[in-house]
């Protein structure tokens, strides 16, 4: 729980920077340097941590590069479009419903328990999201932000629930390490071809932005949060990072000068809640 939690406090920066830099940042790009980053922080870690290259069978590897490329790939540069379109609060909010995807596979097919209060809570979370992105009247680009939103939501769920069959094969750092070199590899020449080269006057800011959100956010964030999946299971890990939204708001406000709506704050209050009720 301590691991998620500082996790959870971490990731709330994410939202506010790429708010306050967003003319800077192409997404796909982005989440390869991250990835980059994080990848030659977790190697040096490695030189006091054994990285071990297991001998994995073929279908366990084929879901650890789908997980990559799912949640903090796709998810990731959805989210990254989702803040720029609409905001860090907003998307935050949206994106985060992810726990709820994520505990409905590990009820469905990891054997983990349904409760009431599971149950209560979900339904809680869902009037939240809904009124976070009442909106009137929308533009296109909200239209648009709040789909990215949602494609992240839907990526994170899905990336989450396999971490803990993965874990049965391999250790949490190893796993780590596989997981942001796939990125890697796949993201840079996508958002090379996609994206092209950086504008010269967005170099600097990109990669100082995707140096700090890679090394805290994925170098330790995903480590953590793969940490917690491993030892306390996909239903309270996700739900733990409830905490995050709530921050994010805080943070986004303080350093992106970006004012959340009462609708933002009403909707991620009552998503709190009913991760507070599902924890009972």
């Amino acid at each position: 729980m301590a691991a998620i939690v500082i996790a959870s406090v971490i990731w709330s920066l994410h939202p506010a920077l790429i708010s306050r830099f967003r003319q800077h940042i192409a997404p796909i790009t982005y989440t390869a340097i991250r990835a980059i980053a994080a990848v030659m922080f977790l190697l040096f870690l490695s030189l006091f941590n054994r990285v071990g290259p297991a001998r994995l069978d073929p279908m366990v590897m084929a879901i650890i590069v789908l997980s990559a490329v799912l949640g903090p790939g796709i998810g990731d540069a959805a989210y990254t479009r989702a803040v720029q379109l609409i905001g860090g609060s907003l998307a935050v909010v949206i994106s985060y419903t992810y726990m709820f995807i994520a505990q409905a596979i590990a009820v469905a097919f990891l054997g983990e328990e349904l409760s009431t209060s599971t149950l209560i809570g979900t339904v809680l979370a869902f009037i939240g999201v809904v009124t976070a992105t009442l909106r009137s009247p929308e533009n296109s680009s909200k239209v648009h932000g709040i789909a990215y939103a949602s494609v992240a939501s839907v990526s994170w769920g899905t990336a989450s629930s396999m971490l803990k069959l993965i874990l049965k094969y391999i250790d949490v750092l190893t796993l780590t390490v596989i997981r942001l070199a796939v990125i890697t590899l796949f993201f840079l020449p996508v958002g090379f071809l996609t994206e092209g080269v950086p504008k010269k006057n967005s170099i600097k800011a990109l990669v100082i932005l995707s140096i700090v959100n890679g090394i805290l956010g994925w170098g330790i964030g995903m480590y953590l949060f793969i940490y917690s999946i491993n030892t306390i299971g996909v239903s309270v890990t996700t739900m733990a990072t409830a905490l995050t939204p709530v921050l994010a708001q805080i943070m986004t406000k303080l350093l992106a000068k970006e004012l959340p709506s009462k609708n933002n704050i009403v909707g991620a209050l009552v998503i709190s809640a009913g991760i507070a009720v599902s924890s009972i």
